[in-house]
């Protein structure tokens, strides 16, 4: 028996949130990014919503979207399942996942990845960077009052 083809990821998308319409089904993309800003390693991230758009799927397929390192040098940060139903090939089919607690360990390039059927379908970068913060100003003295200023036209002396 042939394996069954793969689908085609027609989206694979980074957000804040991703918001469904009861009514209508239609998904909502809220605060899409590619880039994480922390001001220090291991990061924490709140949260992170991944939408994926598929087609020339065939019945039930079975989905792994997965965030790692570029160089997988290690575990994935997070890992999270979900299936999708292909009506017929042309169908798009849409998966909507939301991870939570996130953690980076270091600054640099990460990949959001979806698998099928051990096969790699689609990734989409991710890059963690350092933000620095300039040293925080010392407050400035404020202005003296009029009172405590020297009356320049006063003789000196």
């Amino acid at each position: 028996m042939s394996e069954r083809p793969v689908p085609d990821v027609l989206a694979l998308i980074v957000c804040d949130q991703i918001i469904t319409d009861r009514l209508t089904g239609k998904q909502s993309l809220i605060g899409m990014f590619s880039k994480i800003h922390a001001r220090g390693f291991p990061a924490a991230h709140p949260q992170l919503c991944v939408y994926c758009a598929l087609t020339e799927g065939y019945g039930d397929t079975d989905l792994t979207i997965r965030v790692v390192d570029a160089d997988e040098a290690r575990p994935p940060i997070v890992e999270g399942r979900g299936k999708v139903r292909f009506k017929d090939p042309r169908a798009i089919a849409n998966l909507a996942l939301q991870f939570h607690g996130l953690t980076f360990p270091e600054p640099g390039e990460y990949r959001v990845q979806i698998w099928s059927g051990g096969a790699l379908l689609r990734e989409a970068r991710l890059e963690l960077v350092h933000m620095k913060f300039p040293p925080r100003a010392r407050p400035q003295e404020p202005p003296a009052s009029p009172g405590d200023a020297p009356d320049p036209s006063a003789p000196s002396g």
